[in-house]
């Protein structure tokens, strides 16, 4: 059973349209789709999942914890409000899964089952998904698909059985010339060298890096290494953002984390900023392929939630556009450590990063 027809998802807005599971709080009633609030390994076959969101979780705590200090004041005297919590308690613990319970399980599945011989197909011309996802199964017919799942760029990922079926499909695909078929391969790691002097030259940094840190035993090591962005930072030096290659990073952390370059001995961070798009505050795309501001939506700022762009913000209140969208605690911006929506996505950056350690 679907949700309500008045009832919205609290992140795309939009009715349940019945394909994807529909998640539903036990106590508020609120929900969304799985796959909006990125949730998408449920186990449940049932179209509506039963789960507490977070602030229906610390209302139920502070009610049990509530429920327990009467039971000290009144010596164990059976109160109308300690039966209605207990049995709301009773009904989470039975029916329902607290967020954390939800995001930890889906994870865990999602760790153990990454990258294992799935294939992401997408076609070397204008072409709709669902055509193409027909080709495919024609194509494959002797294959068994264990799953298949559409991307948000119009993409195919299907997982296969084993290496060797992956690796048949992969070659049978790439023998009709108009789709392309790849592994589904983790993201190479990002790491931050900070404070580095502005007297570094910038053209050589890399070339100073390889060879004052014994890099030059790594095959073709100038090719895997390249700045990707940099930014000020205290005392008139510069924060430089590097993507690697995974046995690049492993030798740095052999390394406790520290480069040596011409100026001296420089620490290394891992970075898992998410790409955010400061026109519709979603992240996964820039602003410049916005489809928002291509049907001509207004901005909203990432500082105060208001209808306007937020470089030109002059409000001194703080209000998360993403965490008052899903109705939880918003004072902060939208890229604050404090934002749980934001928090999430980085620790989605970090599970697909190979690290090579």
């Amino acid at each position: 059973m679907g949700s309500p027809v008045d009832e919205l998802c609290l992140v795309c807005h939009e009715r349940d349209d019945g394909k994807v599971k529909w998640l539903k709080c036990l106590k508020c009633k609120l929900g969304g789709h799985s796959t909006c609030m990125r949730m998408t390994g449920l186990k449940s076959n049932a179209s509506e999942v039963n789960w507490v969101c977070d602030p229906c979780a610390l209302v139920i705590k502070r009610e049990v914890h509530l429920r327990e200090e009467i039971n000290v004041m009144t010596d164990g005297v059976t109160l109308a409000v300690e039966e209605a919590v207990s049995a709301q308690s009773g009904q989470v613990e039975k029916d329902g899964m607290n967020w954390a319970e939800v995001v930890s399980r889906c994870r865990k599945r999602k760790r153990t089952q990454k990258n294992k011989n799935l294939l992401i197909i997408k076609a070397k011309g204008s072409k709709k998904a669902v055509d193409m996802k027909k080709e495919v199964e024609e194509l494959l017919s002797d294959v068994q698909i264990m799953d298949s799942k559409f991307t948000n760029k119009g993409n195919i990922v299907i997982n296969l059985e084993s290496e060797e079926k992956r690796n048949a499909a992969q070659n049978k695909l790439h023998e009709v010339g108009n789709l392309i078929a790849s592994n589904g391969k983790r993201w190479d790691p990002k790491i931050m060298v900070c404070n580095v002097a502005r007297n570094e030259d910038k053209e050589s940094l890399i070339e100073e890096n390889i060879v004052r840190n014994n890099l030059e035993s790594i095959d073709g090591v100038i090719n895997k290494i390249k700045i990707v962005s940099e930014r000020p930072a205290a005392g008139g030096t510069v924060h430089y953002v590097l993507k690697c290659d995974p046995e690049v990073r492993a030798r740095i952390h052999g390394m406790n984390d520290k480069l040596k370059l011409k100026w001296g001995v420089h620490q290394v961070y891992d970075h898992y900023f998410p790409l955010l798009c400061y026109h519709c505050l979603k992240f996964g795309h820039k602003s410049d392929s916005c489809q928002c501001k291509v049907k001509g939506h207004a901005p909203h700022c990432y500082k105060c939630a208001g209808q306007h762009e937020g470089r030109s913000c002059q409000s001194d209140v703080r209000k998360c556009f993403n965490c008052a969208a899903s109705k939880c605690q918003s004072e902060h911006s939208v890229s604050s450590l404090s934002c749980p929506i934001f928090t999430s996505e980085v620790n989605r950056i970090r599970l697909n990063t190979n690290h090579g350690f």
